[in-house]
């Protein structure tokens, strides 16, 4: 009798479950939101874990199945999540009623995994809070500071270079070695050395982050879909053993330079003033620096202990967040520009030309190679990198069609959708730094974000693209390898934009022709 009432009560529940995870599959169209057919348990991501799809492509064939839909339903596994469409509420959601949009909706446990408590994870008051402090630290004087810190790399990257000119190189790889060194100098004050050793600790567990390998799309996967349960269980997004390793990286540093009273012009040495004073000394500011007015006149009386963990979180998160991005973006800028000759020769001539202005590869050098910036922009819409930008409602948001967004529900902004719609982009698969001449139509062009969430180190991460293409032009020609022919095949297990196989180029320098 027990086992037959035990059989029943597991029939019941199964029931029930099977009955809930139907009716979750079924949530937009009881919403009445037009939405693709979803598979229980699985959702809308089939094509993305068969490998057929990235992140991205997958939300732009979502986007794109309802062209005249302001919002579009679909679901990442269990999660219903909104596509936001139409170009007026993706202003609004960003900017115009931010109020209702605040965080990203990612659930960390701070004392179980304190340096996961990043400023992209914080949420409310407090990341407002915090990112005031931050937010000097981007200043135009400070990334001054620390542009003088980043070419005491370039040297490397030439002499590397040098020595890989006559095969056919792996440029992704070159500048995947760039841009840790770069990062481990201005973040750490110190030269990792990738690029004379890129067999080093240092290059491996950087490795391991951005690892596509299925068992890290998966760990990424779990986090980012089931935050809640992360929270609960104290799982992280990166490897104990990682976050081990670099924290340990940048304790010594901090250490180290507390010991010897060592002063340097680089990220951790603000990130010790902003805990020794309770801020990051501001100087002078210009027009350049308008983007970051809010945060730099926030008068929030909002209290935020700066503890030790808190700065190794920031640092972790800036050493992290600049390898594969600066990398993979360094790369597709020289795979579109090795086959137009005349963009490459533009480019050269701007920069040679700013070059001799100023008397060397200077700051203000780089900053005023418009045409270079325009380049890179136009890198950023035809690869981007971050296809999707998310958030959760922190309070009710009614559409303008009547449709009530609850608190607690997920929308998101498909970022890689948006870059290759015709309307805001004529001729979107055709690569064109022209079109970045004049400013694009606001919510239309969202690599950074856009409004009070935009990346906080987006001119830094322009600072030091934009230094790696002007060193390699002053230097080099490049062109495709003959062993590298299109279509470039893309590693669809990866959320962004990823190559699926190496893509080799052929570089000549110029003093030598």
């Amino acid at each position: 009798m027990i086992g037959i009432t035990i059989l029943l009560l597991a029939v019941t529940v199964l029931a029930y479950a099977l009955n809930w995870v139907y009716n979750r599959t079924k949530y937009w169209e009881r919403k009445g939101i037009k939405c693709l057919p979803a598979l229980p348990f699985i959702g809308n991501s089939l094509p993305m874990i068969l490998s057929r799809r990235n992140y991205g492509e997958l939300l732009e064939d979502i986007y794109n199945a309802f062209p005249d839909e302001p919002v579009v339903g679909y679901h990442e596994f269990l999660t219903p999540r909104l596509i936001i469409r139409d170009n007026d509420l993706v202003q609004k959601v960003l900017i115009k009623d931010f109020g209702h949009f605040v965080d990203h909706g990612y659930e960390i446990d701070e004392k179980k995994n304190p340096l996961d408590n990043q400023l992209f994870m914080m949420t409310g008051n407090t990341w407002r809070a915090f990112r005031s402090k931050m937010a000097p630290l981007f200043t135009s004087g400070k990334l001054k500071t620390m542009y003088d810190v980043m070419t005491e790399v370039g040297d490397n990257l030439l002499e590397y270079l040098d020595k890989n000119k006559t095969n056919d190189i792996d440029l992704r790889e070159a500048m995947g070695l760039f841009s840790m060194d770069i990062i481990g100098s201005a973040a750490f004050g110190i030269n990792p050395g990738v690029l004379k050793n890129p067999e080093s600790e240092f290059r491996a567990m950087g490795n391991r982050i951005n690892d596509p390998g299925f068992k890290n799309l998966m760990r990424i996967l779990f986090f980012f879909t089931f935050s809640k349960i992360s929270k609960k269980i104290g799982f992280s997004i990166i490897p104990r053993s990682v976050t081990n390793y670099f924290c340990g990286i940048i304790k010594n540093a901090i250490d180290y330079r507390k010991k010897e009273s060592i002063q340097r012009n680089d990220f951790i040495q603000m990130m010790m003033q902003l805990k020794e004073k309770g801020h990051i000394e501001l100087k002078t500011l210009d027009s350049s620096d308008d983007y970051l007015k809010n945060e730099l006149n926030d008068t929030s009386n909002e209290v935020f202990e700066i503890t030790d963990d808190v700065l190794m979180a920031q640092a972790q998160s800036f050493l992290i967040a600049g390898f594969e991005a600066t990398a993979l973006l360094l790369t597709y800028a020289m795979l579109e520009i090795s086959q137009k000759p005349e963009i490459e020769d533009a480019l050269r001539k701007e920069v040679m030309e700013q070059v001799k202005l100023t008397a060397g590869l200077t700051y203000e050098a780089v900053r005023n190679m418009k045409y270079l910036e325009q380049t890179v922009k136009e890198t950023q819409r035809f690869y981007p990198l971050t296809p999707f930008l998310a958030r959760v409602c922190t309070k009710p948001y009614t559409l303008p069609n009547g449709f009530t967004i609850e608190k607690g529900e997920y929308i998101g902004i498909p970022v890689a959708a948006i870059h290759k719609d015709p309307n805001y982009f004529p001729d979107p698969n055709s690569f064109k730094p022209e079109r970045f001449a004049e400013q694009p139509k606001p919510g239309t062009f969202l690599p950074f974000g856009e409004g009070p969430r935009m990346c906080i180190a987006m001119r830094y991460a322009m600072l030091v693209v934009k230094y790696g293409l002007a060193l390699f032009l002053l230097n080099y020609r490049v062109k495709i390898s003959p062993l590298s022919k299109p279509p470039y095949k893309l590693l669809n297990r990866a959320f962004g934009l990823v190559p699926g196989e190496k893509i080799l180029f052929n570089i000549e320098k110029i003093n030598e022709q």
